[in-house]
């Protein structure tokens, strides 16, 4: 496990992260949400949102698993029908010290909580987003300007060369 990355949420927030290139995750802390970047025929599939192009994936609902909440939010923000594989490559460390309300759904976080990172390979083309707070998604090469202006590039990038390796 490497911490290659680190950040807060937004301008004025005590909310900390840490990224971490890992195979496994830690048993200590809760899971809060889940990130998958998928690949098509050797390209991206990403989604946008009021963010803009970005990794698809969410929250975790109550009742639902890792694995179950990955499925979900790919088949919701890209279509993703046919998942043949995915491989957790990291994850995101945070640390919330206020417990800050999260949107609408006023469900409050852990003050420590994890994001795991997945390769997903597709057996089909995704057919589009069909989630309210997805405007569009779409397959990208790595390259294109989609790819390049996302606030999740760097992990774009890290999740390509790494797929690429396997």
């Amino acid at each position: 496990m490497y911490k290659i990355m680190q950040g807060v949420w937004g301008t004025n927030s005590d909310t900390e992260w840490e990224f971490y290139i890992s195979d496994t995750l830690p048993n200590d802390t809760d899971i809060s949400a889940v990130m998958g970047i998928p690949f098509w025929k050797g390209q991206i599939a990403l989604t946008k949102t009021k963010r803009g192009w970005e990794i698809p994936g969410g929250h975790v609902e109550e009742g639902e698993d890792a694995h179950s909440c990955l499925v979900r939010e790919l088949s919701e923000e890209i279509g993703a029908a046919d998942i043949l594989s995915k491989k957790l490559f990291g994850f995101r460390k945070i640390t919330n010290p206020d417990r800050k309300v999260y949107g609408i759904e006023g469900k409050q976080y852990p003050r420590n909580t994890l994001v795991p990172y997945y390769l997903v390979d597709l057996g089909s083309e995704p057919v589009g987003a069909d989630a309210e707070d997805c405007f569009d998604s779409g397959l990208f090469n790595v390259y294109d300007a989609e790819i390049q202006e996302s606030h999740d590039y760097a992990l774009i990038l890290l999740g390509y060369t790494l797929q690429i390796k396997h």
